[in-house]
């Protein structure tokens, strides 16, 4: 039969239209599982709905202004509605007042977009986004396996700014297989500040997740969760893959959470 459903599993909002299709599939003999959504996803949820829905509704359209004009009318239903203004243009930096002040360097990879890093030849590598995103960050954490003097010296300029800055450096790393060398170790506590802890563990607990957090006062924050230590071929030409997820903390649908303790917890940074 044509409206035969496609079995499986899903994750879809149910809406009316949804919810007669599965009464009918019911009817015919389906098993079909619906959950009432916690109380505590519902905003992200419908959030997300939302946001798919204009999208489409927005694609539809040709000209800027009338996606606009369709934006503004659904932003007006809301409790506090914030309209767009025309262009649509989009804020991309603040910089304080002095002679010579400039906009600061900028990832190629957007602000508030995740996406899939793997040092491929058309594609920016890690070395130079993450290069690009210390220099806007206002606290900085790293977790790796690995901490190579080859890395440290690629990324040498960026987290020497960091110090200039006061900016929180904090890293975790191990001494599994003894890749991590320590005069790396010694140039990041010496010359950059950081807070460092390495764990001995090569049993039970034994370390090998690989990520950045890079926090932003504007709220703006980022992170990268992937396959890349801090080395040389790690961060530019080696078949790496990261993802970077972005989130504005002031947004009930952010991808990233609030800080990784749920990462950092056992070693107690």
């Amino acid at each position: 039969m044509d409206d035969a459903p496609i079995t499986g599993l899903y994750d879809s909002l149910l809406t009316d239209k949804l919810a007669k299709s599965v009464a009918e599939w019911r009817q015919t003999g389906h098993l079909v599982e619906v959950s009432e959504v916690e109380k505590e996803e519902v905003a992200h949820l419908l959030g997300r709905f939302v946001g798919e829905t204009a999208a489409q509704a927005l694609a539809m359209l040709k000209e800027p202004q009338e996606q606009v004009e369709l934006i503004n009318r659904l932003l007006s239903q809301l409790t506090e509605p914030a309209t767009v203004a025309d262009g649509p243009n989009r804020l991309l930096s603040i910089v304080r007042h002095s002679p010579g002040a400039s906009a600061p360097v900028r990832p190629l990879t957007s602000l508030s977009e995740a996406a899939l890093l793997t040092n491929a030849r058309e594609d920016p590598n890690l070395a130079h986004e993450l290069a690009a995103e210390l220099v806007s960050a206002d606290r900085v954490d790293l977790l790796c396996a690995f901490v190579k003097w080859s890395g440290l010296r690629i990324l040498e300029r960026q987290l020497a700014d960091l110090q200039r800055r006061r900016v929180p450096l904090r890293v975790i790393t191990t001494t599994y297989m003894g890749a991590t060398e320590r005069r790396a170790l010694d140039r990041l506590v010496r010359d950059f500040g950081a807070e460092v802890r390495v764990s001995y563990e090569q049993n039970s607990t034994r370390l090998h997740a690989k990520a950045w957090l890079l926090r932003r006062n504007t709220g703006f924050d980022t992170a990268y969760v992937g396959s890349s230590n801090l080395s040389r071929a790690a961060l530019l030409d080696g078949l790496e893959w990261n993802v970077r997820l972005a989130r504005d903390h002031r947004s009930a649908a952010g991808q990233v959470r609030g800080d990784l303790r749920f990462l950092l917890e056992p070693f107690r940074i």
